[in-house]
């Protein structure tokens, strides 16, 4: 938008319109002037033409070509002409050219001039502040529109803007009334006098205020503001005010008006307001009683604004409320809310009225006059562990204002305390007795040593319900700053126990100081340091008592010992050769480590004199050591048995049965110096003294009964080792064996039961020959007996089989039994045949005539031959899915008859091996009236479309055979094929085949008849 203009615009030049330059003269001082919205005054000056030849003046209007007839003649004395008709704020354009008689002289200067602009008739003011106002209005017939205010009822107005749009927001002054009207401004700037637009009048409220306040202590504030802003505005007053909806502190709603707490001159810019604590009581109707709010004076945020009175008693329009908190007041005294060892956390010891504290500390004792350190918060960091320190309180408000230090209640008294110190380190458990535990530390480097007075030391410990939890339980107190060992004793043995530490402190100069009566106010505050990480171990397991041999032979040494009340968790086992010096000095060795109570050591010398001692070893697995030096020589750390001589090698002991009730028994000796031997149970009762070998028993108490016997030899030195063996009598062989079942390649035979530990069966074709082949062992009294050759006899022969796996004398031979013949469906083969075989069989759905013929060529195996017609519904090879699955991939084929060829061996068992001359196979159908038809089919099949299938048993697809060979004549199928599997006759369409059917309509055919 433009400012307003400083004064207007004169008639311009043109810059369209072309001025003629000619050789005489022309005019000079050619001017214009807007005389009302419709009229122009066009002048000029004539004193400058002293031609007397001039006859006239011609005025010209602007035109794209001159036509003479577009002027006004005027009179050479002529000084001026005026234009009326005008339109309302248009621009024309004007020029004079000078005539003597007919010739015209130069043109002036071509001029532009605007008539006046009209006015709106009114407009409208809205949203007047104290320092603008809004106006609109309809648009007129002007280039711009001035703004002019009045303050003086209308004696004299001021121009204060132009405007082009006909909306805008016009700056004025607070606290004023104002008469506003619009004027209208031409093209040229200029300002259409004495015509103007409807007055409208207005009255600015005073400027809003803003205001600060400052806490001048805990129960009062400064509230303070400017009055550069208000002076010469003509206000009358300032009113304070606070609101009576809100809470304390709170801003007000926009709704909320407030009441004013004061007014003031405004000359005044300050005031400070008291507060007192209130005490606000109000009745329940629920509870029946009276409730007591206090609203306190300190560290309370308090909300006020400010608004000027101006004219008429109007008020500031708009308010900033503005909140400030009094100064806080700290606590009487502070505690200790946490010790550390380089951070204390400082807490009110008392009622306090503050947001938040700052902490003074310094080493104490101090002096705060001097020297300290603050911090915010109440958690003091940087701290040295196990040092004095003073600390106080000082009090923060919500405004984050810390109370000088000077005022009522600034700062708590002084608190004492000493920081924590640092926990021993490397704190172990070491088992010292089986009944005694040492725990043992490293003491810390502490800054002020006499601080420590001892140790704690500490034990998980279960509080019960409601608390419900685990805590560490101080148990035991070592004095002594430097003392680093606690034992724990009367302990069970081999038993595990965990323990902390800590370390405690005190404050020796304020108990040395006042040693009847000390006073709390100039104690140190302090406690121990953390518990350290627990330390864990096990008493040692108590050795074992009145340790023996229960058993010594030649190789192998078995000791036994009593275990203790509580048991070790393990045993070590320690050798020695030597028996020479202390027991304890001994060259001991390692042999084993058992739990229980026994142990055996083995791979000894013959004849060799050990000694042997027994350790205990512990849950953690230590072994005890140290007893001795424990208990001054009362207790020793292993158990000592005495020396004991290994027996000399024995001799070795063999057995073989030799009847149902009879054992022989024999033996080797590599002794030298052997005097006898004596016969023993297993469980060393003597059979004989004396005995030699071999040693027979007989008459023992049954068949195949386990004997086991022992046998040793004896020197001049005594009896040495044993050797020992175990032999069964043999089996009885079974009773009566009989066949139980008979079949094509099968013999089932069974017989009782006799206690034997297995079966042995012999088979033979003739019981002249038993071939070792056909022998079999089952260990059950039953056998069935496979792959048989069909229709011939066998015998069978069965033998009990004792423990030892030995067998017996067999039972009496089974009479002859055979098996079964080939059933009538099965077709014998020879090799030793001189002629091929010919087996047919009928195939139905082919007519009278189907049926299938095979000739089996000479020299095929000896075996037996079969033909299955229902190959279709009850396949051998494979399931019917596979053969539909086959089916389902012929593509223009149809399988009339699907036939299986099998051919096994002697004994039953498959022959798919490709034959060494081929098989031929002769699928004959039915054609009785000879129409080329099979007959039985339908739909019918043609006989020339007849193949022979063979089917893929592994890809389960049919293959065309392609040598599958038609006799028309003959009316059957046939092909030579190498072995015998899944085959079928079958029909294959051809292309002309599935177009004989077809033909053309109309025939002949005519292109374009449909």
């Amino acid at each position: 938008m433009l400012a307003a203009f400083s004064c207007p615009a004169g008639a311009a030049v043109s810059k369209t319109s072309k001025r003629i330059i000619r050789a005489g003269v022309s005019a000079s001082d050619f001017s214009a002037a807007a005389l009302s919205t419709t009229s122009i005054q066009w002048s000029w000056s004539t004193g400058t033409f002293t031609d007397p030849g001039i006859t006239e003046y011609r005025l010209y209007t602007a035109s794209a070509v001159v036509v003479e007839s577009e002027y006004w003649p005027l009179n050479p004395g002529t000084t001026y002409h005026i234009d009326t008709g005008l339109g309302v704020n248009k621009v024309y354009t004007r020029w004079l050219r000078v005539y003597k008689g007919a010739t015209p002289d130069s043109d002036s200067e071509h001029i532009e001039k605007y008539t006046y602009a009209l006015p709106p008739g009114s407009f409208t003011l809205n949203s007047v502040t104290a320092e603008s106002a809004y106006i609109t209005w309809t648009f007129s017939e002007a280039t711009a529109y001035a703004v002019e205010c009045s303050s003086t009822a209308g004696a004299s107005y001021v121009r204060i803007r132009d405007i082009f749009v006909p909306w805008q927001t016009i700056t004025l002054l607070s606290n004023k009334d104002y008469q506003i009207r619009l004027g209208a401004v031409n093209g040229d700037n200029e300002l259409t006098p004495g015509l103007y637009s409807s007055i409208l009048s207005t009255t600015t409220p005073p400027l809003d205020m803003t205001m600060t306040g400052v806490a001048l202590s805990s129960y009062a504030i400064q509230w303070q503001w400017s009055t550069g802003p208000f002076t010469g505005t003509g206000i009358t007053d300032y009113r304070i005010y606070r609101s009576t909806l809100a809470p304390t502190g709170e801003l007000p709603a926009d709704e909320d008006a407030g009441e004013i707490l004061l007014t003031t001159d405004p000359a005044v810019n300050s005031w400070t307001e008291t507060f007192v604590d209130l005490t606000t009581e109000t009745w329940s109707v629920e509870t029946g009683s009276v409730t007591s709010v206090i609203e306190y004076a300190a560290n309370t945020r308090r909300t006020r604004w400010m608004k000027a009175v101006g004219i008429l008693g109007g008020e500031s329009a708009g308010r900033t409320p503005y909140r400030k908190y009094t100064y806080a007041t700290a606590p009487a005294t502070a505690a200790v809310g946490g010790f550390g060892e380089t951070v204390m956390s400082i807490e009110a010891g008392g009622p306090f009225r503050a947001s938040n504290f700052a902490v003074d500390y310094a080493t104490g004792p101090a002096d705060f006059a001097v020297f300290f350190s603050s911090v915010t918060g109440t958690n003091v960091s940087g701290l040295t562990g196990n040092t004095k320190y003073d600390f106080r309180l000082g009090a923060i408000n919500g405004d984050e204002e810390l109370t000088p230090y000077h005022f009522s209640y600034a700062t708590s008294a002084v608190l004492r305390a000493m920081t924590m110190p640092a926990p021993p380190y490397a704190f172990a458990a070491a088992p010292y007795t089986d009944t005694t535990l040492n725990f043992s530390w490293s003491t810390s480097t502490y800054l002020t040593p006499s601080y420590i007075d001892g140790y704690y030391i500490g034990i998980d410990c279960y509080i019960p319900p409601p608390i419900d939890m685990w805590t560490i339980c101080q148990v035991a107190f070592v004095p002594g700053a430097t003392t680093n060992l606690y034992g724990l004793d009367y302990l069970y043995p081999n038993s595990t126990h965990k323990r902390y530490v800590k370390a405690s402190q005190t404050d020796p100069a304020w108990v040395a100081s006042h040693p009847s009566w000390p006073d709390p106010a100039w104690e140190y505050q302090h406690i121990g340091s953390d518990y350290t990480a627990p330390a864990t171990n096990t008493t040692f397991a108590t050795p074992p008592n009145d340790v023996s041999f229960y058993s010594v032979r030649s190789s192998t040494v078995g000791l036994v010992w009593n275990e203790p009340v509580v048991p070790a968790t393990k045993y070590r086992v320690e050798r020695s050769t030597s028996g020479a010096g202390p027991e304890d000095q001994r060259p001991w060795v390692f042999v084993s480590s058992v739990t229980g109570n026994t142990a055996q050591d083995t791979g000894l010398a013959p004849s060799t004199t050990y000694y042997y001692r027994i350790g205990a070893i512990n849950i953690m697995g230590i072994l005890t050591k140290g007893l001795p030096e424990a208990t001054t020589g009362y207790r020793r750390d292993y158990s000592f048995v005495s020396s004991t001589i290994t027996k000399h090698i024995s001799p070795t002991l063999f057995g073989v049965a030799t009847g149902t009730q009879a054992i022989t028994w024999s033996w080797t000796n590599t002794v030298p110096g052997v005097l006898s031997y004596n016969f023993y149970t297993a469980n060393d009762a003597l059979l004989a003294a004396g005995a030699a070998t071999p040693y027979y028993e007989t008459y023992l108490s049954s068949a195949n009964a386990r004997y086991t016997r022992r046998v040793r030899s004896v020197t001049a030195i005594g009896e040495g080792d044993y050797s020992e063996a175990s032999v069964s009598t043999l089996a009885n062989p079974p009773v009566e064996p009989v066949i139980t079942s008979s079949g094509v390649h099968a013999l089932s035979l069974g017989w009782a039961a006799n206690g034997s530990a297995g079966y042995s069966v012999a088979r033979s074709p003739d019981m002249v020959l038993w071939p070792p082949g056909d022998v079999f062992v089952s260990a059950n009294a039953y056998l069935n007996d496979t792959r048989l050759r069909f229709a011939t006899t066998y015998y069978y022969a069965v033998h009990g089989i004792n423990d030892d796996g030995f067998v017996s004398l067999s039972s009496a031979v089974t009479a002859a039994n055979m098996t079964l013949p080939l059933p009538s469906t099965y077709t014998t083969v020879f090799a030793t045949a001189a002629v091929s075989l010919d087996v047919t069989a009928p195939l139905a759905g082919l007519g009278a005539d189907g049926r299938i013929r095979v000739e089996i060529p000479v020299g095929t195996p000896d075996g037996y031959f079969a033909i299955s017609t229902s190959a279709a519904t009850s396949p051998l090879e494979i399931s019917t899915n596979s053969l539909a699955a086959a089916a389902a991939k012929l593509v223009n084929s149809t399988l009339l008859n699907i036939v299986e060829l099998r051919l096994y061996d002697v004994y039953g068992s498959p022959l798919t091996a490709d034959f060494s001359s081929p098989v031929r196979i002769m699928i004959t159908y039915t054609d009785a009236n000879n129409d080329d038809m099979v007959d039985a089919t339908s739909p019918q099949i043609p006989v020339d479309t007849l193949k022979l299938f063979n089917l893929d048993t592994t890809a389960l697809v049919w293959n065309q055979i392609k040598d599958s060979t038609w006799s028309k004549s003959a009316r059957y199928i046939y092909a030579d094929i190498p072995h015998f599997s899944f085959y079928a006759l079958g029909s294959v369409g051809s292309v002309a085949g599935l177009l004989a059917d077809v033909f053309a309509y109309p025939n002949p055919y005519r292109p374009g008849s449909g």
